[in-house]
């Protein structure tokens, strides 16, 4: 055991060495975040460092998180010329978030996901996402209230909305190399913005010292790949449907206005999707059930009524079967892009179809006639049917 031990105490001295010798607490920088931006001849590739000695209370008027950014005509070259900016060691183990341009999104993330997964120091259940209107350097150097380390709010938001809201996603890397290089399965990632009242306050320490911030980030919508690129975004809305259909959440609101006047609120708790694709006949059948709670209610009808409840469904119905096709036809032509992941369907089910088909799956989809079957149940009204008689 002591043995082991020693051993496991020699690791930890030479991952956090240079040139042979100990480095101290106070030497090292914490890597939190690493944002990729595109330049005329390579990357430019910015680091969100932790200061340990800020965040242990031993350094004062300094701040918790520092940026430094360098270029490089590759991904590793700009690393290690980021090394040269800082006294810090650079320690990539708690690397939480990469923030990439839309550029670079556009041009393809194969080359940063493959850079990430062969650093051995790189855990590989990160998070990446697209900078939407903005650079990645500029994300980066958002200062947050609500979190010592700036970039983590995005880890945070990721999990809180799926959650909740069910209007993000949380793949890792490997997931999303996997859906990158499978031409059955397109990936979707989460788009970060910045919600700035006024520009270049971004780094301002004043961001945090105000009791509502004038730079915020945002995590406003989804970003659909077609391989590695990126073609396209999805909004809140549409999120929350990719969602439904692909599994990843059960929880959800729909808001539906009845008779163009009465507003109403549902909110899903449990869903059960089946998508059937028949290529022979160049079809998909989409079949949603979906079970949740009426949370706000303004049609004027008595709700102890078994009656006006089945129409309450039938209206949400409706509107989400209407909703889903709406969202359906965006992937086939403005995304052009099988998001949903019928390919990976149709190779379960059929391998020797998905073989025939596979070389031109991306002229297949789009031309696809998808049958979506919807049915809405409201399990509970709530603590009161009606608040008033």
């Amino acid at each position: 055991m002591k043995r082991w031990m020693c051993i496991a105490m020699m690791l930890v001295v030479v991952c956090l060495s240079g040139c042979g010798h100990k480095v101290e607490m106070s030497q090292i920088g914490i890597v939190a975040g690493l944002g990729v931006d595109q330049t005329e001849n390579g990357y430019l590739l910015t680091a969100q460092i932790v200061n340990p000695s800020a965040i242990a209370g031993n350094q004062h008027d300094t701040l918790d998180v520092f940026s430094i950014s360098a270029e490089g005509d590759t991904l590793y070259d700009a690393y290690r010329s980021l090394n040269a900016l800082t006294a810090k060691v650079l320690y990539l183990p708690h690397l939480n978030v990469i923030v990439v341009s839309e550029e670079v999104a556009q041009s393809g993330i194969d080359p940063i996901v493959d850079f990430v997964l062969r650093n051995v120091m790189i855990r590989p259940n990160i998070t990446i996402t697209v900078a939407n209107n903005a650079t990645a350097r500029e994300v980066l150097n958002v200062l947050t209230p609500s979190e010592q380390v700036p970039i983590n709010q995005l880890n945070s938001l990721s999990n809180l909305c799926l959650t909740c809201t069910g209007r993000e996603v949380n793949y890792n890397l490997y997931q999303v190399s996997g859906m990158v290089n499978d031409p059955s399965s397109n990936v979707v990632l989460n788009s970060v913005a910045i919600d700035s009242k006024e520009q270049g306050e971004e780094g301002d320490i004043q961001n945090i010292l105000q009791m509502e911030s004038p730079s915020q980030l945002n995590i406003n919508s989804l970003a659909a790949f077609q391989a590695d690129k990126l073609v396209g975004y999805l909004s809140d809305k549409e999120a929350q449907y990719y969602n439904l259909l692909v599994g990843t959440s059960k929880r959800y609101v729909l808001s539906t206005e009845i008779e163009n006047e009465y507003k109403i609120s549902y909110e899903a708790r449990e869903s059960k999707v089946e998508i059937k694709p028949n290529v022979d006949e160049n079809k998909v059948e989409i079949e949603c059930a979906v079970k949740g709670i009426l949370m706000e209610n303004g049609y004027p009808v008595d709700l102890m009524n078994p009656t006006n409840i089945s129409d309450l469904e039938t209206y949400l119905s409706a509107d989400l079967k209407s909703e889903i096709e709406s969202f359906v036809a965006k992937t086939q032509n403005e995304l052009a892009s099988d998001i949903l992941g019928v390919g990976g369907k149709v190779h379960r089910k059929n391998p020797k179809k998905w073989a025939e088909v596979s070389g031109y799956w991306e002229e297949i989809y789009p031309q696809l006639d998808f049958d979506i079957k919807v049915k809405v149940e409201i399990t509970s009204v709530g603590d009161i049917a009606n608040l008033k008689e």
